[in-house]
């Protein structure tokens, strides 16, 4: 099965793109799903159960059209909305659902595989969730949420989102990585519980079990199993409690934006984006490295490499790319020899000791401020906290007295010692992550 990238990139190729110009020229009455059956047929591009990767192919042949490549035949107009296939009545009302998940009888996900199946969960959406029934796209698997009281609700997976800021930034992959496997991600387009059924825990148990069920259910489908799934909340209506008792992680919100929001007009509501990794090491399968994007780390990761301190204090948000690298560099030479100021740390290097000075004498009101210098760190803290079952946080406060330091603003009042004499100076407090 090749992806998306290397579709792009096999069609890129100066002969390849001969090809097709002459695929064109000589076939002039051919459309673009001809010419996208044509390409794959020519270039072998199959998916894992030998079938064409036509959608693949017609992105691809897009872009190179944008790239003036070459022209395409005028996409063709589509000849209106279907209706989706549904019942002819609403889906009767489950009758006498516990109020606790536990007790609810039989309950188990039916894999939508027949016609009638397909009616009833259509017939679910339309009626009783806030989308509809779709309709979705790309790879899709459909679940009823059955019992021995009836029908409970649904679920619907399809393909996942093309670009989500917070998202790519949690996986930590760039455009060129998302291109290569956005198809091992999967979208939780749609789940329902019917709003006639209040069972505690029910939402989460069943969100577990769709977990459970899905990689396996996906792979007998489509012969390759997913890593990630994502789905997304609006906050103005839910509060994401279920997702997050069934081992959901929480990355970030959207932009307001859809897949056909071409223009940028933001008109759909921010909603919480929210991630579940079927397979943990999805990040090690994507060739990326064990720092990338937000995920959990052991607690020593990236700390004996000699790129510590690009990883602890690397990007801090100093207002200054310039800045932000040089608090790298200080924090590098400063752990040498953590016992000495910096200009015995420099060795005489006084351009370098003058730059590290400017670098912190800034009030706190501009963005070089000690939140800021520690931002990557505490992220990196967070993540390491991620990866334990259990974490103590343990805390205490010092006072540091500077009360000989006469010409240093900004110091307070402290006590010094156990007679309660006052000194000049700060207050710390520090909290241990162990």
């Amino acid at each position: 099965m090749n992806t998306q990238s290397q579709i792009k990139r096999t069609l890129s190729e100066p002969s390849s793109i001969k090809r097709i110009r002459g695929f064109l020229e000589r076939n002039e009455s051919l459309h673009r799903s001809g010419l996208a059956a044509l390409v794959c047929e020519q270039f072998r591009f199959y998916d894992a159960r030998g079938q064409e990767q036509k959608s693949g192919c017609l992105k691809a042949l897009r872009e190179l059209e944008a790239a003036g490549h070459f022209t395409l035949p005028e996409a063709r107009t589509s000849p209106g909305k279907r209706s989706p296939r549904r019942l002819s009545e609403p889906v009767p009302l489950p009758m006498e659902v516990p109020s606790q998940a536990g007790e609810v009888r039989e309950l188990e996900l039916e894999l939508v595989t027949t016609l009638e199946q397909m009616r009833i969960w259509n017939e679910l959406m339309i009626n009783e969730h806030p989308q509809g029934a779709g309709p979705l796209v790309g790879r899709q698997v459909r679940y009823l949420i059955d019992s021995q009281h009836g029908l409970l609700g649904g679920f619907g997976f399809s393909a996942a989102a093309l670009q989500l800021a917070d998202r790519d930034r949690w996986i930590g992959w760039d455009a060129d990585k998302r291109r290569e496997y956005l198809q091992y991600v999967v979208g939780m387009s749609r789940f329902l519980i019917r709003p006639s059924v209040q069972c505690h825990n029910l939402a989460s148990k069943v969100m577990s079990m769709s977990m459970a069920a899905l990689p396996d259910d996906f792979e007998r489908q489509f012969s390759y199993r997913p890593w990630l799934v994502e789905s997304f909340v609006d906050t103005s209506r839910y509060s994401g409690t279920c997702y997050r008792a069934a081992n959901w992680i929480s990355v970030g919100k959207t932009k307001g934006r859809g897949r056909q929001d071409r223009f940028r007009q933001s008109a759909l509501s921010t909603k919480e984006i929210f991630m579940y990794p079927i397979e943990n090491d999805f990040r090690t399968r994507m060739g990326l490295s064990s720092n990338a994007g937000l995920g959990a780390l052991g607690p020593a990761d990236g700390l004996k490499a000699e790129h510590w301190a690009e990883n602890e204090f690397g990007n801090a948000p100093l207002g200054d790319a310039r800045l932000s690298k040089r608090l790298v560099n200080v924090a590098a030479e400063k752990a040498e020899v953590p016992d000495r100021a910096f200009s015995g740390v420099a060795k005489g290097d006084w351009p370098a000791v003058k730059a590290y000075y400017r670098m912190i004498d800034h009030p706190d009101e501009t963005a070089i401020n000690m939140t800021n210098i520690l931002e990557p760190h505490r992220r990196r803290t967070v993540r390491r906290m991620m990866g334990q079952q259990t974490v103590l946080c343990i805390q205490d406060g010092s006072d540091l007295q500077y009360t000989n330091l006469d010409q240093c603003e900004g110091l307070g009042e402290v006590v010094a010692n156990q007679t309660g004499a006052k000194s000049r100076g700060l207050h710390l407090h520090s909290t241990f992550a162990v």
